[in-house]
């Protein structure tokens, strides 16, 4: 039983070092966890092989390339098998990608919303299309319309603190 518990110590360990600076060498790693490399990159490729980790990403600051985060909230009927292939296509299609925008993240969830939309857009015409886009895709199975905000700052992204967390004081009422 310690055997196991160490062992899930150490991948808990692999994955908050991957998770603080993915581009970190396996070496790095493995000195920060107090374990060899081979043992490393073992746990890393058999967590990429089995699905534990779907791959890396860059954490982008769209401010600085001109655009913008919105989020689209929808609440919605019962999930279906219909409802199922549509989402599984509309993503093989990439159809954020060809209205232009980048999907950042998709959750089903279970609240008072059924689904969160994240994803950026160079402007809000951009962005409405994509809303009108999903509203129309998903008209059947929507309860009420679903609700777009745009996302003013982020503090927290992938699990990476903000580098600029401090201009959040800007939005502070005087």
């Amino acid at each position: 039983m310690y055997k196991s518990n160490t062992t899930l110590f150490k991948i808990d360990r692999i994955l908050d070092e991957l998770l603080i600076n993915a581009r970190q060498s396996i070496r790095e790693i493995a000195k920060k966890c107090k374990t060899y490399r081979q043992k490393v990159w073992r746990k890393i490729k058999k967590m990429e092989e089995n699905g534990t980790i779907w791959g890396y990403t860059a954490v982008v600051n769209e401010e600085k390339i001109g655009w913008k985060l919105f989020i689209v909230l929808m609440k919605m009927k019962p999930l279906t098998k219909e409802q199922v292939e549509m989402q599984i296509n509309r993503h093989r299609k990439d159809v954020p990608g060809k209205l232009a925008v980048r999907l950042i993240d998709a959750y089903y969830i279970n609240g008072t919303y059924d689904w969160i939309i994240i994803f950026a857009a160079k402007d809000w015409a951009t962005a409405r299309k994509y809303y009108d886009n999903i509203r129309k895709e998903y008209e059947e199975y929507l309860l009420e319309k679903p609700e777009m905000v745009d996302i003013i700052f982020s503090t927290i992204r992938w699990g990476k603190v903000n580098p600029e967390i401090e201009k959040l004081y800007e939005f502070v009422s005087p």
